[in-house]
């Protein structure tokens, strides 16, 4: 009788060693390589792929292109990532506008604005577009047009922070999609 007792329990033990380690694998905590990468705000915005998935809407647009504007001006990036963004950038514009500011000349200045940005300790803190409902659509000389107003927050040093608005034309190509012409600071949110 002592015999099958000390195997009953040796029986029960190793049912029990045997369920205790199934339930330790099933609910453990992996790690994978990919839970050891950050996708990063910039990394996301290179790997954007334009081509295939533009933006759908003039305020989509505008999102992207403050993401791109994002980056830019608050992240650390070397050159080649930055001829990236500024390619993803010019993907936004019109041919118009475009071939007012040729590959070159708009990456030094872009290059410049954020040098500036940097030494006056300025940073963007947060952005905003409109609302769908305030999205304005015009048709100039036979082509679809929309109106869209941005915002960005902003803080220079450690104490300032200030808004500073921006409006955006945006006109639909022969895609559909919607691409930026023009954009200007404004005082404060056009009304029309």
């Amino acid at each position: 009788m002592k015999k099958y007792l000390k195997m009953g329990i040796s029986t029960v033990l190793v049912i029990v060693l045997i369920v205790g380690c199934y339930y330790y694998m099933t609910h453990r905590e992996t790690k994978t390589a990919e839970d050891d990468v950050e996708v990063t705000q910039l990394h996301q915005v290179l790997s954007k792929q334009l081509d295939s998935s533009y933006p759908p809407t003039p305020r989509e647009v505008i999102k992207f292109y403050n993401r791109i504007l994002e980056c830019a001006y608050g992240d650390e990036y070397n050159e080649e990532q930055f001829k990236r963004l500024t390619t993803q950038a010019r993907k936004l514009m019109d041919e118009e506008l475009l071939a007012n500011n040729p590959l070159e000349t708009y990456q030094t200045q872009f290059q410049a604005d954020v040098a500036s940005y940097k030494e006056e300790s300025r940073t963007i803190l947060k952005t905003r577009v409109c609302n769908t409902d305030e999205v304005r659509f015009r048709e100039i000389d036979g082509q679809k047009c929309a109106y869209v107003q941005a915002t960005y927050f902003m803080k220079q040093g450690k104490n300032d922070f200030f808004k500073t608005y921006q409006s955006y034309l945006l006109r639909q190509d022969s895609d559909k999609n919607w691409k930026i012409v023009a954009f200007h600071l404004t005082d404060a949110v056009d009304e029309e």
